[in-house]
Order: C-alpha cells, then structure tokens, then sequence
C-alpha cells in the first residue's frame, strides 16, 4: 500500500470518528431546542405535558428548525462561514 492510500484511509477513519461524534453533539443540541419548546409551553400550562403532547411539541419543533436550516439563505451562510473557518486553518 502506497503512503498516499495508507493517509487516506487514516483520514477517512478519523473522519468516520468526526462524524459520530458530530451527529452526537447535533443530536444534543436539537434536545436542547425540544427542551427550550417544552419549557415555553409548559409555562402557558397549570399541569404537567402528557407524553402525547410532548412527542408533539417536539416533533412541531424539530421540523421547524430543520426547516430553519434547510433555508437556501442559511445553506449559503454555514457555507460562507465553513470557507472562511477553512482558510483559517489552512
């Protein structure tokens, strides 16, 4: 195996570690905003959500925010933002 094919499998194995741990700190932060959801309705409410309910709420949240996201101004943003922090580190 050349030196150039053992790098890239080196990479693509740390890759594969970036991107677990990627997923796992997206999957945070959308509990996060499911939480902040929760929190906002509960407080309009005397009684605690029932399961339905917050399986709802979440739900309705986590589609707006990837709605948010998927917007072509906010891809066009992270994109901007993602060449930039590129050429910092390069």
């Amino acid at each position: 195996m050349s030196e150039e094919n053992k790098n890239f499998e080196d990479a693509m194995g740390k890759s594969k570690n970036d991107l677990e741990a990627l997923r796992a700190g997206l999957n945070d932060l959308m509990v996060k905003f499911g939480l902040r959801a929760l929190r906002t309705y509960q407080t309009g409410k005397n009684y605690p959500l029932k399961l339905n309910e917050i399986r709802s709420l979440v739900k309705y949240e986590l589609d707006n925010v990837i709605a948010d996201v998927a917007q072509p101004n906010n891809i066009e943003a992270i994109i901007k933002k993602t060449a930039q922090e590129w050429q910092k580190q390069q």
